[in-house]
C-alpha cells in the first residue's frame, strides 16, 4: 500500500480499487457511447487504467474528477479526434509534451505522478519505435524515425525515473518488467 504524507504529518493509504475502475471506466464508456466490446477493451487496457489510477495513487485532491477528465482525453486521442493528438514537431521539446493534457493534478505526491507520466511516456516512445517504418511510409510525423528523439537514451532515462520510485500498486497495473510494453490504443 502506497503511503501519502498529509499536511498534518499523518499518512494515509491511497489505493485504486477494481470497483473504482469499473465505475469510472463504465461511466466514461457510457459518455462516449462505447459498444460493449469497446468498453471491455477499455477496461482491459492497462494504460487506460494507469491514467485513471494515477490521481488516486498519488493522493490528489479531486482524484475521481481528474481520473475521468484524463481518461476522456486518452479516449479522444484514439477516436475520431486522434489527428489532433498525433505527434508534431512542436512536441520535440520534451517527451512528456504529448502527455501535457493528462498531467494536470491538484496536489498529490509529485514522485508518484512523475513515475506514472514516465511510464506512460515509455509506452509512447516504444510505440514510436514500433511504428517508425510504417510512419515513414505513411508520411506521418514520428520523432524517433526523424531523429528528434534518441530512443535508447529516452528509454534509459524513463526507465530510471520509473524504477527510482517504488509504487507496487502502479506496478500491478502496468509492470515495467513485463517485457515489451503495450500498444497505446485499446
Amino acid at each position: 500500500m502506497h503511503q501519502v504524507h498529509t499536511a498534518n504529518g499523518r499518512t494515509s493509504a491511497r489505493l485504486f480499487s477494481e470497483s473504482q475502475w469499473e465505475e469510472i471506466s463504465g461511466r466514461v464508456a457510457e459518455a462516449f457511447r462505447m459498444t460493449s466490446d469497446e468498453t471491455e477493451r477499455l477496461r482491459n487496457k492497462n494504460i487506460a487504467k494507469l491514467i485513471a489510477a494515477t490521481p488516486f495513487l498519488a493522493g490528489c485532491q479531486d482524484a475521481a474528477r481528474t481520473a475521468v477528465a484524463h481518461l476522456g482525453t486518452y479516449i479522444l486521442s484514439l477516436r475520431e479526434t486522434k489527428p489532433y493528438f498525433n505527434a508534431t514537431e512542436e512536441d520535440n521539446g520534451s517527451v512528456l509534451e504529448r502527455l501535457r493534457l493528462i498531467s494536470n493534478f491538484k496536489g498529490g505526491d509529485p514522485k508518484i505522478i512523475d513515475r506514472a507520466l514516465s511510464l506512460l511516456a515509455l509506452n509512447m516512445v516504444t510505440d514510436y519505435r514500433r511504428d517508425a517504418a510504417e510512419d515513414v511510409f505513411l508520411n506521418k510525423y514520428n520523432p524517433v524515425s526523424v531523429g528528434e528523439f534518441d530512443f535508447e537514451a529516452l528509454v534509459s532515462d524513463l526507465t530510471r525515473r520509473v524504477e527510482e520510485v517504488s509504487c507496487p500498486e502502479m506496478e500491478q497495473i502496468l509492470p515495467i518488467k513485463a517485457g515489451p510494453l503495450g500498444f497505446w490504443g485499446y
